[in-house]
């Protein structure tokens, strides 16, 4: 700042806003650009205060019934925006905005991921796939060959675990050319369901016996090796261990081949297996194929794929997975997972909700927003590796009930929303600099062709965009305050004359100016603009023929004087403006010492 004289005037300047700063020691420790109290507004990656943008309805999908679910991307080399809302899960054209059901599923929150270009659906109750054809329906789940080169007598070389999606199994046999009786790897069945020959299918030749697990056939079958399948079902699996989860992530060391499913309030994961071509599959999660993490007595809440390895988050602590092969002891090589704590003093609160921010990790913890860079040895216990980074925002941060949060990274604007009960923090971690919006009613959020979308409450798909400048129709109410700015001399009176703003030509540019004082709060209040002229979003009792695209300044006679601390304000409260301020400047006077 340049030296402010008594009897010379001097311009303090602020050129970049650095967002909300929530100062435990109040608002006169503040640096120069943030803001004391700041709601509706953003800072673009420029440095530029902005106000937020608004929302529209784009369609409702079940009135009166909450958005349990967003998920955007490729089934069957097609784009989709899946929903689920109101026990349904419904595909969203984003040419027209209709929607069509696609399947029932429980009216609780869900979660989807696509694999094997299908998606699924997890709801804590059942495990949904849709092919991108038809309608969704429940995971039959894989058929595992539990054993193979068997001999009539039964027995052979074990192979394939149980599917715990399925009671079904497989099982292959050589036969001798003799034998007509196969003995199954199991008794009391419920069913033979398939027998095979040399790959095709029988339905006759042979009887079958469930209580004894044994198939006789009128003629001995042929020698052979692996010529006969059989197929039977005893009981359903372990289903529900499956279909409980509700989250999902992908991992398999350096590859996403295998699916994580976790969040059915326990300490537990399992993962799913390749089927009998060594391909990954999303149907098939092998009896042993179970992660723990750490103790029983509090759950996993977030797994996140980082770099080859996996991050596990429960609500007290972290722990590091690693991907390797294990040798068994017959001599057959199975995928091992080892699990290592990373810290064990600060976990992840909010079920489901982890962000992926530039590659690192950010979970929710005791009133704060963590951010992780694993770099190096992941699996050491340091808590250097965990950094808060929600400081500037505790407050409101302390307000928001962690456990009920969504978190969603905008990547397109590098942009990352905590929203709680219809409010927002914003990190815009690409200006680091945090900002909070309020009536912002999002149960869960997705990106869709770099635009962004959220469910709300009352069943309808919003699209949150600058090209709305409103909620839905309701005025946006944007306000912004500076810290009592001493100027870097507390023990001078000054006197403020003159102030200048520089704002960025929009069409119905528009912002309110005031300041307040430690000599009074109540000053003029000054409307500036700097309009173009355009139908778009118009308001005609405030229409602007400005056609000029350079930034505008504009002068504000706001005199104060004899003050200590100054603050600065803007405000709007619209359905149809915007603003976007790129500057300020102060003309200031020092008139003596403080007494």
């Amino acid at each position: 700042m340049a030296e402010v004289r008594e009897g010379r005037g001097s311009m303090v300047t602020i050129k970049r806003w650095l967002g909300l700063c929530e100062h435990p020691d109040g608002d006169t420790e503040l640096r120069r650009g943030e803001a004391a109290a700041m709601r509706n507004f953003r800072v673009t990656k420029e440095g530029s205060l902005q106000i937020r943008p608004g929302y529209a309805a784009k369609c409702t999908l079940v009135p009166g019934s909450p958005v349990r679910g967003l998920w955007s991307g490729y089934v069957n080399g097609c784009r989709c925006l899946l929903c689920a809302c109101g026990g349904k899960v419904w595909s969203v054209d984003t040419a027209g905005w209709a929607a069509t059901e696609l399947g029932s599923v429980a009216d609780a929150p869900a979660a989807f991921f696509g694999f094997n270009r299908s998606v699924y659906i997890l709801d804590g109750t059942e495990y949904y796939v849709w092919t991108g054809t038809g309608s969704l329906a429940p995971v039959a789940g894989y058929v595992p060959i539990v054993a193979t080169a068997a001999p009539p007598a039964g027995g052979g070389t074990l192979l394939e675990q149980a599917n715990k999606l399925t009671g079904k199994k497989r099982q292959q046999f050589s036969p001798d050319g003799t034998s007509a009786l196969f003995r199954l790897a199991e008794t009391g069945v419920d069913s033979v369901d398939c027998v095979k020959v040399n790959g095709n299918a029988v339905t006759t030749g042979f009887t079958a016996d469930a209580a004894a697990g044994t198939v006789t056939f009128g003629t001995a079958p042929a020698a052979g090796t692996n010529t006969v399948e059989i197929a039977w079902t005893k009981g359903t699996g372990d289903r529900q261990a499956v279909t409980a989860m509700r989250f999902s992530e992908l991992y398999n060391g350096a590859r996403d081949t295998r699916v994580f499913l976790y969040g059915d309030g326990s300490n537990r994961a399992v993962y799913s297996g390749l089927d009998e071509n060594g391909a990954p599959t999303a149907e098939y999660f092998p009896d042993l194929n179970v992660l723990d993490a750490g103790s029983g007595n509090t759950p996993v809440t977030a797994l996140v794929r980082h770099f080859s390895r996996l991050v596990v988050f429960k609500s007290d602590s972290a722990y590091s997975v690693q991907y390797s092969a294990v040798t068994l002891d017959d001599g057959s090589l199975t995928a091992g997972f080892c699990l290592t704590p990373i810290n064990r003093s600060v976990g992840h609160e909010a079920p489901g909700q982890i962000a992926l921010v530039e590659n690192n990790p950010w979970s929710l913890f005791g009133g704060a927003a963590y951010e992780w860079k694993l770099s190096g040895a992941a699996s050491g216990s340091d808590e250097r590796q965990a950094g808060r980074r929600s400081d500037r925002v505790a407050k409101t941060l302390g307000t928001f009930d962690l456990h009920e949060c969504l978190l969603f990274d905008d990547n397109e604007r590098q942009e990352l929303y905590l929203v709680c009960g219809g409010r927002a923090l914003v990190y815009h971690y690409a200006a680091d600099a945090w900002y909070y919006y309020d009536h912002i009613p999002a149960l869960c959020m997705v990106s869709a062709g770099g635009q962004v979308y959220f469910g709300t409450p009352d069943g309808r798909l919003m699209h949150l965009s600058r090209d709305y400048r409103s909620d839905a129709r309701a005025e946006i109410d944007a306000y912004w305050e500076s810290g009592a700015m001493l100027f870097d001399r507390s023990w001078r009176k000054k006197s403020a004359r003159q102030l200048w703003v520089a704002m960025k030509p929009e069409s119905q540019a528009r912002l309110t100016v005031t300041v307040q004082s430690d000599c009074g709060s109540e000053h003029a209040r000054r409307v500036i603009s700097s309009g173009l002229s355009t139908f778009t979003n118009a308001a005609f009792h405030q229409f602007s023929f400005g056609t000029n695209r350079k930034p505008q300044v504009r002068r504000l006679k706001l005199r104060v004087k004899k003050f200590v601390y100054y603050k600065l304000i803007f405000s709007s409260r619209s359905a149809s403006a915007t603003a976007t301020v790129l500057s300020a400047d102060v003309l200031l006077q020092e008139t003596g010492n403080v007494k």
